[in-house]
């Protein structure tokens, strides 16, 4: 795997407009793969149909929303894993400490073995 990259040049440190900019590599994407793809090559791959293999895809994803929503952590074997994490303005003291100090809601993820694999072996290429 080859990892294209450009620069950029930008501030040393993000939302000071006064700090030194320098450059810094942004990885630069190569096309974009759909669903309806992945899902033929996966029919090719296996004795299922893309429409299997669709089907099987959109449910994986109900479940993972249904379960992040409940608070738990999805593990999907050697792809990751999923997490619903929050970020925060600190209080001073914990009854100061409201939903408003809430500033988002993203979902974490943590590759696994497998995705690890794959960008410990990539190449760089500018």
């Amino acid at each position: 795997m080859s990892v294209k990259y450009s620069l950029a040049l930008m501030s040393s440190k993000p939302g000071d407009e006064t700090a030194q900019k320098k450059y810094y590599a942004k990885a630069q994407a190569d096309g974009v793969v759909t669903m309806d793809e992945m899902a033929d090559d996966i029919a090719y791959a296996t004795s299922l149909t893309d429409g299997d293999v669709l089907n099987v895809v959109r449910a994986l994803i109900r479940q993972m929303k249904k379960h992040l929503a409940a608070g738990k952590i999805v593990k999907m074997e050697q792809l990751g894993t999923f997490q619903v994490q929050v970020s925060s303005v600190g209080a001073e003291e914990k009854k100061d400490f409201s939903s408003a100090n809430i500033t988002g809601v993203s979902v974490q993820f943590r590759p696994g073995r497998m995705v690890r694999e794959v960008v410990s072996t990539a190449s760089l290429s500018f």
